[in-house]
C-alpha cells in the first residue's frame, strides 16, 4: 500500500495554482461538455490485452455465466509500469468513449499501465452480461480489482516490488469507485488513491438537474443510449420476454423513469428514491471518510449535468478537518470537459496529482 494519504500542502498548492482556462471555440459549460463528441477516437495501443472478468449475479454469491470486459494497456515494452490505473466511464458510456481513451493514453505516455473497464452490460461487454450496472455496483469493481491483482500483479511488476494501484472515474464512474471503496471489507483500502472528475455524489440533485428544460436534448441523448444498451443483448429478439422488455423500455422518457423501472428494482431497492439515497456516496464520505484512500474530486461550477454544490459544500465541511481528500472547484470546465489551449486540463491535473501521491 502506498503511504500517500497526505500530499504535502505546499506541493498541492503548486498543483492547485495551475488554473483552468477555456480553449476557443469551446467557450462555456455546454460547448466544453459536448466537445469530445466531435473527436475521432485514438488508435488502439499495440500493447493491449482483452480481459474477461467473471462476476456473480446482482446481489448474489453465485456465478451465472456473466463477465465484465476490460482492456489492459501497457506502456512501451521492457518498461516496468510506475503503477496500474483502473479507469471507469460514465452513464451510457463505455471504454470506446474518446475521453476515457485520451485519459488512458495520457497515463500510458507517463509510464503507467491502464485498465479500461466496461461496467456491467456496457459497450462491447453487453453480449457478455444480461444485466446492467448501477451507481453502487460495488461488488463488480471489487471483483475486477481482485482479478487484476491475482492474475496480473506479478507480471506487471516482475515480482520485484509492490505495484501502486489507483483508480480514476469520469462522472458516474467516479460515484461507483467511491461506493466500492466504502463497501470493500478487506484489511487494506481497495485502491491507493481515487480521482473523480465531474462526479455526482448526490444522485437526487443530479436527477433534478438533468430534468431541467434546458437539458432536454442532453437527457434525450443519454436515455437513448441507455435504452439501446439494454436492448442490444443476447436475448432472443423474437421471444415474449424481449417483446415485453422492448415495450417497457419504449415507454421510458427520462433517466429517472429508467432508474425507477429498471435500475432500482433490478438492484434490490424499494424505490428510485431509495436507490438515489443509498447509492449517493456523499453520506458515506461524511461519516466514513477514513475508509477512503487519498482522494481527489474535480468539479466545474458550469457543469450542466451534475450540480457542483454538493461537492462545494463537502469541500467547506471536510477540507479544514481532513487532508485525505482534495476538492477542486473551478469556475469553468463543463461536464467532463476541461478543454484548454494545452489539451485536457483535468487529465493533466489528475496525472500530476497521482505522481505527487507516489512521491
Amino acid at each position: 500500500m502506498v503511504q500517500s494519504n497526505n500530499i504535502k500542502n505546499d506541493n498541492f498548492k503548486i498543483l492547485q495554482s495551475q488554473e483552468f482556462k477555456e480553449c476557443f471555440p469551446w467557450i462555456g459549460g455546454d460547448l466544453q461538455t459536448i466537445r469530445d463528441t466531435f473527436c475521432i477516437n485514438f488508435k488502439s495501443s499495440k500493447n493491449i490485452e482483452k480481459v474477461l472478468i467473471p462476476i456473480n449475479g446482482i446481489n448474489s454469491t453465485q456465478f451465472k455465466g456473466e463477465f465484465l470486459l476490460g482492456y489492459l494497456d501497457l506502456p512501451e515494452k521492457n518498461i516496468m509500469p510506475k503503477g496500474l490505473i483502473l479507469l471507469t466511464h460514465g452513464l451510457g458510456g463505455s471504454t470506446r468513449r474518446y475521453g476515457l481513451r485520451r485519459l488512458a493514453n495520457k497515463f500510458l505516455k507517463d509510464g503507467f499501465a491502464t485498465f479500461r473497464l466496461n461496467l456491467r452490460g456496457a459497450g462491447a461487454g453487453r453480449y457478455l452480461c444480461s444485466s446492467n450496472y448501477s451507481a453502487r455496483c460495488s461488488q463488480d469493481i471489487i471483483s475486477a480489482v481482485n482479478f487484476l491483482k491475482n492474475n496480473y500483479y506479478s507480471k506487471l511488476c516482475n515480482n520485484e516490488k509492490f505495484l501502486p494501484f489507483f483508480a480514476v472515474g469520469l462522472s458516474l464512474g467516479g460515484t461507483i469507485l467511491l461506493n466500492a471503496s466504502f463497501d470493500y471489507k478487506g484489511e487494506d483500502k481497495l485502491f491507493d488513491g481515487i480521482a473523480c472528475v465531474s462526479t455526482p455524489i448526490d444522485l437526487l440533485s443530479s436527477s433534478e438537474c438533468i430534468e431541467k428544460s434546458r437539458n432536454y436534448f442532453y437527457q434525450k441523448w443519454l436515455i437513448n443510449r441507455l435504452k439501446k444498451q439494454v436492448l442490444i443483448s443476447d436475448i432472443n429478439s423474437y421471444s415474449e420476454k424481449y417483446s415485453q422488455l422492448r415495450k417497457k423500455i419504449n415507454s421510458i422518457k427520462t433517466i429517472k423513469e429508467f432508474d425507477e423501472c429498471l435500475t432500482a428494482p433490478n438492484w434490490g431497492y424499494s424505490s428510485v428514491e431509495d436507490y438515489y439515497l443509498k447509492a449517493s456516496p456523499i453520506y458515506s464520505i461524511k461519516n466514513k471518510i477514513s475508509n477512503l484512500p487519498t482522494t481527489l474530486l474535480i468539479h466545474a461550477k458550469d457543469d450542466p449535468w451534475v450540480p457542483y454544490m454538493p461537492t462545494f459544500n463537502l469541500k467547506d465541511s471536510l477540507n479544514k478537518l481532513n487532508d485525505n481528500i482534495k476538492i477542486i472547484i473551478t469556475e469553468k470546465g463543463g461536464h467532463n470537459g476541461y478543454h484548454s489551449p494545452k489539451g485536457c486540463w483535468s487529465d493533466k491535473f489528475v496525472l500530476n496529482w497521482i505522481n505527487l501521491s507516489l512521491n
